[in-house]
C-alpha cells in the first residue's frame, strides 16, 4: 500500500504535529527548557494550522482506507488546533510554579491533539478506536497533573475507570458489527444494513448502539453524564479548557461522520435513542446547573446541555444534511471561543489570587468593580452560552432552531425553549453576582496586575471575547467560512 504526494500533503497538519512531538521528546531527553518547549509547541501548532490551507485544493481525499479528509474535517481540525494553542498559552504561567515535570505537560497536549486530528479524519473502526484512546490516555495524566490538589487524583482515577468501561463497550460493539460485516470500514456499515437479513441487521444495530453509548459517555450525554461535575471540579483549569473543547469537538465530529454512514430515518430505534438522550441532556444539564455553587461544577453541567443542543443536528434527514453540517460548524465555533474565554478568565483569577481559590460562585461577587474588562468579557461569554441576541451563541442556536423547524421536531422545539429559559436563568445568576458590591476577600486576595491585558493569556481572552461579540453582531464572515467548507 503506497501513499502518493497528494495524500502526503493531505496528512501535512498531522505530520507537523508528529514532528513537534518528536522534537519535544528529544528536548526533554537532552536539555530541559520550559520556555523553549512551550514556544516550540505553540509554533508547531501554528504551522499545522496554516498548513490546512494546502488541503483546501485536494479534498475530499481517501488515504489507505483508514482516513477520509473532507472540507468539514479541515474546519474542525482548525478548531482543535486553536484550542491546543490557547491551552499551551494559559498553562505556561501556571507551570512556571512547578519545580519538576513542567515540559511533559506540552507533550501530553501534543499527543492528545494528534489523536483528536486523527479521529476527525478516521474512516475505519480500528483507527476510530485507537485515536479515541490516543485522546484519552494523555488526558488521564493531564487531569492528575496537579497531584497536590485535593480532587485532582480522585478525578483522574474516576475518569480512568469509567473511560475504560466505555472503551470496552466500543470494542464489544465493534466485535458485533465485524461478526456480520467482516469489515471494519465505515462504508461497510451502509452496505450491510441494506443487504443483511433481519437477524443480522439486529446484530449490527446492537453493535452500533454499544459503540454510540461509548461515545455518549465521552460527550457527557445523559444518562452517561454522572462523572462530569466531579471530573470538572478536580481538573486543573488549563487542562479543563483543553478537555472541554478538544475532547468534545473531536468526538462529536467523529460521531457525526460515523452516523452519516448509518443514518436512516426509518431506523426508529436509533432515532428514538438519539431523541431521548438529546431531550434529557438539554433539560437535566440546564436544570442541575441551577443548583451548583462551584463554578467548575456549574460549567460541567452547562457542557452537558450545550452538547445536548448540538445533538439535534444528528436528527436531521438527508434533505437537510448539508444544513445540519453548517449548523454544527457554527454552533461548535461559538462553543469553542466561549470555553476558551471562560476558562482563560477563571484561570487568570485563580492563578493570581493570594490565597487558594475555592471557585465558588460567590467568590466572584463584585468582580466588575475590580476588573471591569474581565467581567465584561465573562458577561459576553455567559450571554453567548445562553444564546442571547448580539452574541455568537445566538447565531448557533438560531441554526439549531432552524433545523427543528425544517424537520418539524416539535417536542424538540419545546425542549429547546424550556432548556434555553433554564439556561438563561442559571447564567443570569452568575452575571448579576459580578455586578454586586465586591466581597472583602476578593478585594484583599485578588492580585491581577494592570498589565494582564498585554500578556499572551490576556490577548487570547480578549480576542475570544471580541470574536463572540463581533460575530454575533455581524455573523457573515463565520457563515461564509463554514459555507466555503461545503465548496472546497
Amino acid at each position: 500500500m503506497t501513499i502518493n504526494l497528494q495524500q502526503l500533503t493531505a496528512l501535512l497538519p498531522l505530520l507537523i504535529v508528529m514532528f513537534t512531538a518528536i522534537t519535544v521528546i528529544l528536548s526533554i531527553s537532552y536539555n530541559r527548557n520550559h520556555f523553549f518547549i512551550a514556544v516550540f509547541s505553540i509554533l508547531g501548532f501554528i504551522s499545522s494550522f496554516f498548513s490546512l490551507y494546502l488541503l483546501t485544493s485536494i479534498v475530499p481525499i481517501d488515504i489507505t482506507g483508514l482516513f477520509h479528509i473532507d472540507s468539514y474535517a479541515i474546519l474542525y481540525i482548525g478548531m482543535i488546533i486553536i484550542s491546543s494553542i490557547s491551552t499551551c498559552i494559559f498553562a505556561y504561567p501556571w507551570l512556571v510554579k512547578y519545580r519538576f515535570n513542567k515540559e511533559e505537560f506540552y507533550l501530553l497536549i501534543i499527543f492528545s491533539t494528534l489523536g483528536a486530528i486523527s479521529l476527525i479524519i478516521s474512516n475505519h473502526m480500528a483507527s476510530f478506536f485507537i485515536n479515541i484512546e490516543l485522546i484519552s490516555l494523555p488526558i488521564f495524566g493531564l487531569i492528575a497533573y496537579s497531584n497536590n490538589e485535593k480532587y485532582s487524583l480522585e478525578a483522574s482515577f474516576k475518569y480512568i475507570i469509567l473511560s475504560g468501561i466505555a472503551s470496552s463497550f466500543f470494542l464489544l460493539g465493534t466485535a458485533w458489527v465485524y461478526s456480520v460485516s467482516g469489515n471494519l470500514g465505515f462504508i461497510s456499515l451502509t452496505q450491510i444494513l441494506k443487504i443483511a437479513s433481519e437477524n443480522e441487521q439486529l446484530l449490527v444495530l446492537f453493535g452500533i448502539i454499544m459503540m454510540l453509548f461509548s461515545l455518549f459517555f465521552k460527550l457527557s450525554i445523559v444518562p452517561f453524564h454522572l462523572w462530569t461535575p466531579d471530573i470538572y471540579q478536580g481538573t486543573p483549569l488549563p487542562v479543563l479548557s483543553f478537555f472541554s473543547t478538544v475532547g468534545k469537538i473531536s468526538i462529536f465530529t467523529a460521531l457525526l461522520h460515523f452516523l452519516s454512514h448509518i443514518a436512516d430515518s426509518n431506523n426508529r430505534i436509533l432515532y428514538f435513542i438519539l431523541s431521548a438522550m438529546t431531550v434529557l441532556s438539554i433539560l437535566i444539564g440546564n436544570f442541575m446547573a441551577l443548583f451548583q455553587d462551584n463554578i467548575k461544577r456549574f460549567f460541567g453541567y452547562s457542557s452537558i446541555s450545550q452538547l445536548g443542543y448540538v445533538l439535534i443536528v444528528l436528527l436531521a434527514s438527508d434533505k437537510n444534511y448539508t444544513f445540519s453540517l453548517e449548523a454544527s460548524g457554527i454552533y461548535l465555533s461559538s462553543y469553542l471561543f466561549s470555553n476558551i474565554a471562560f476558562f482563560g478568565i477563571i484561570h487568570l483569577i485563580s492563578n493570581t489570587n493570594n490565597k487558594k481559590f475555592d471557585h465558588s460562585i460567590s467568590s466572584y461577587k463584585g468582580l466588575f468593580w475590580l476588573q471591569p474588562i474581565l467581567s465584561s468579557i465573562l458577561t459576553i461569554v455567559f450571554l453567548s452560552l445562553a444564546g442571547i441576541p448580539m452574541t455568537m451563541g445566538f447565531i448557533g442556536k438560531f441554526y439549531i432552531l432552524s433545523i427543528i423547524i425544517k424537520e418539524n421536531l416539535w417536542i424538540m422545539g419545546i425542549t429547546f425553549f424550556i432548556g434555553t429559559i433554564l439556561g438563561f436563568y442559571s447564567y443570569l445568576r452568575i452575571i448579576l453576582n459580578l455586578y454586586l458590591n465586591p466581597s472583602r476577600s476578593l478585594k484583599k486576595d485578588l492580585n491581577i496586575q494592570n498589565y494582564w491585558f498585554y500578556t499572551p493569556s490576556g490577548i487570547v481572552i480578549f480576542i475570544s471575547g471580541v470574536i463572540l461579540l463581533i460575530l454575533g453582531v455581524y455573523p457573515n464572515p463565520l457563515i461564509t467560512l463554514v459555507r466555503l467548507s461545503e465548496l472546497c
